[in-house]
């Protein structure tokens, strides 16, 4: 086909594969924030933001450790770009189940010019296909690929997208659709930090906040505040205090539910009783 017509594209002529659409589990209520349709979708990208010490790393390892678990076979990544072995020793102390986690740390090597570049790394260990990969940070990776390369910031983002595209999209030894949870660094007043193309690819963004930021041992929760796949404005708190796991609050989202709900049932009855009354005085005749 030539001309325009040939960039034109019908849904009802696109045939995925049903696997496409099972979801990743983590077993617990963080499941009904991840999708509409409960869990982690396959090929998607998440970006994780949040205040410091909040616990974005933690999150993020327990549900990679929960989806291995439930999914014996699905294989998962953690890629460290911000800290080394010795670092995560501590997590795994309190959560001995990120133990069995495969994790690739990135360490730059600025000073040969004959050392492996993190570029190389990546694509060696995507070609081998993964299910779910979370990188700690997009930032940081991004970094060190720019001094590797001696290119700009802009350039290795659009390497790095790329990359992460291929693996989107099964372009792996095992045709994967690879699902990746990307944390990123933000602001001191808690913004995103990136790009409008970097926000605008990912899928959904995943806020772990502060009730309280100037307190970092207020109360925590998660929040969408960009969501293809689900709702946003939904908050589900949390503890990293229990030993082993992390803690979600579902009585107090079962709650919010019920509230949220009630809510919107009051909104209705207003607004039904609104419109009787405007079509009342409509009829009469002045």
């Amino acid at each position: 086909m030539r001309g325009p017509d040939r960039h034109i594209v019908r849904m009802r002529d696109i045939r995925f594969d049903r696997t496409l659409f099972l979801n990743y589990r983590t077993g617990t209520v963080l499941d009904e924030l991840l999708c509409s349709y409960n869990g982690l979708p396959k090929g998607v990208n998440y970006m994780v933001i949040g205040d410091p010490g909040v616990g974005k790393t933690t999150i993020i390892m327990d549900m990679l450790s929960d989806i291995r678990r439930l999914s014996p076979g699905t294989r998962v990544l953690f890629i460290s770009a911000e800290m080394n072995e010795i670092d995560l020793a501590v997590y795994v102390r309190r959560f001995p189940k990120f133990n069995d986690l495969d994790i690739l740390f990135i360490k730059a090597d600025f000073r040969s010019a004959d050392s492996e570049h993190c570029t190389d790394i990546l694509a060696e260990v995507f070609s081998a296909g993964w299910d779910v990969v979370a990188i700690d940070s997009f930032y940081e990776l991004q970094g060190i690929i720019k001094e590797e390369e001696n290119i700009t910031l802009k350039k290795a983002e659009s390497l790095l997208l790329s990359m992460l595209k291929e693996q989107n999209e099964g372009y792996n030894e095992r045709n994967a659709n690879t699902t990746f949870l990307i944390i990123q660094q933000v602001t001191k007043s808690g913004n995103f930090i990136g790009s409008n193309r970097l926000k605008h690819y990912i899928t959904a963004m995943m806020e772990l906040r502060l009730e309280n930021p100037r307190n970092v041992y207020s109360s925590r929760y998660v929040v969408f505040t960009k969501h293809r796949r689900g709702t946003v404005g939904i908050r589900l708190y949390y503890d990293l205090g229990v030993e082993g796991d992390v803690f979600y609050d579902e009585k107090r989202f079962r709650q919010d539910q019920q509230i949220r709900s009630l809510q919107s049932k009051a909104s209705d009855s207003i607004r039904d009783v609104a419109d009787r009354f405007d079509r009342l005085f409509s009829d009469i005749e002045l």
